[in-house]
């Protein structure tokens, strides 16, 4: 693995990518295989180089709710590392993929470098803007451009999320998502392939809905 095609050692001396190095671990793992558990310390900052990870919660019922898919190459869940607080969900993989591992405590120390620095805060900024962009869709959307909005803005999530999934980032009912969703069919936005929905002319959105 060359580090300095990673977004946030690009800028780093060879010193330095050196001594990350030292402190980080290449793992491979398989769908479905946990990155890590809802309430564990992170002692490693978890970088996804490939693949696809999911960040979710399971309800009293078992059920995964999704809030997030990782691509790579994406930090996930540096919050919880710089707060020094518990995962607030849980992590797996949800393709075969590549994390790097870093031991937190001994990166700590090597954070005085303002690249690495700018970069982490960058990862956190995009989340932020996600939620931000999750909470003023739920208070401020009617439902049917809020699920436009969805398509249109998160298509990889549209496509591979199931429907009670989306309902509940929606906030909305997964029967008032399931009748929304056919007039999205007539209008041929999106269509049925086998028991897959799939965006069939997300263009269109524009024509119907602003916000």
């Amino acid at each position: 693995m060359n580090f300095r095609e990673i977004f946030l050692f690009k800028d780093l001396d060879e010193k330095l990518i050196k001594e990350i190095k030292d402190i980080s671990i290449i793992k491979e793992l398989k769908k479905d295989e946990i990155v890590f558990y809802e309430k564990e310390s992170p002692s490693y900052l978890h970088l996804l180089i490939k693949g696809v990870a999911r960040v979710y919660k399971v309800d009293k019922n078992g059920n995964e709710l999704i809030i997030h898919k990782f691509k790579p190459v994406s930090l996930i869940a540096e919050r919880a590392n710089l707060e020094e607080i518990p995962y607030p969900a849980n992590c797996a993989m949800d393709s075969d993929g590549v994390i790097l591992k870093i031991e937190w405590a001994k990166f700590k120390k090597l954070m005085n470098n303002g690249n690495i620095c700018f970069h982490i805060m960058n990862s956190l900024l995009k989340k932020m803007n996600y939620l931000d962009d999750m909470i003023h869709s739920n208070l401020i959307l009617d439902t049917k451009t809020k699920i436009a909005k969805f398509i249109y803005e998160y298509p990889d999530l549209f496509e591979n999320l199931k429907q009670h999934n989306i309902a509940d980032l929606l906030n909305i009912k997964p029967e008032t998502l399931s009748r929304k969703l056919k007039f999205f069919k007539e209008e041929g936005i999106i269509e049925n392939i086998g028991s897959k929905l799939v965006i069939k002319n997300k263009e269109k959105i524009k024509e119907l809905f602003s916000w």
